[in-house]
């Protein structure tokens, strides 16, 4: 059997299985800092995530036409989803590799899995039907 990248089906299937395995880690990781409130990740790369996503945020507000305020808002609201996103995530890997799966169960990891899937499909869907429609 033959793999195909160019096909669409496999396309979609791999990108959708991508996301939702990182939204059940990010799931994971933000029940994980809920009950304990801290997270393996150190805050050195914390605040480098934070930092970069920063200025990649900033440059691509005001490249897209925002002043000054509104390019920095906008790359500290970018860069603060982003680093919470990313702490969640690394924190649920941490949870999972310390045998978490065995306390959450198998059905409902699969489950969450099938139940993010559709939804990352949709989110896939409607950003490229925006994208396509707004340029």
């Amino acid at each position: 059997m033959e793999f195909n990248a160019d096909n669409p089906f496999v396309q979609a299937l791999a990108v959708s299985t991508t996301l939702a395995m990182f939204m059940i880690g990010v799931a994971i990781g933000i029940m994980r800092l809920g009950k304990t409130w801290s997270t393996p990740v150190p805050m050195p790369f914390i605040l480098l995530i934070f930092a970069v996503i920063f200025i990649a945020g900033s440059v691509y507000f005001e490249n897209r036409g925002a002043d000054y305020l509104g390019s920095m808002i906008g790359g500290a609201i970018a860069s603060s989803v982003a680093t919470f996103s990313a702490t969640s995530f690394f924190t649920g890997i941490k949870y999972i590799m310390e045998g978490g799966l065995s306390i959450i169960g198998w059905d409902q990891i699969i489950s969450a899995l099938a139940i993010c899937m559709i939804v990352s499909m949709f989110i896939i869907r409607t950003l490229q039907h925006k994208l396509q429609s707004a340029y």
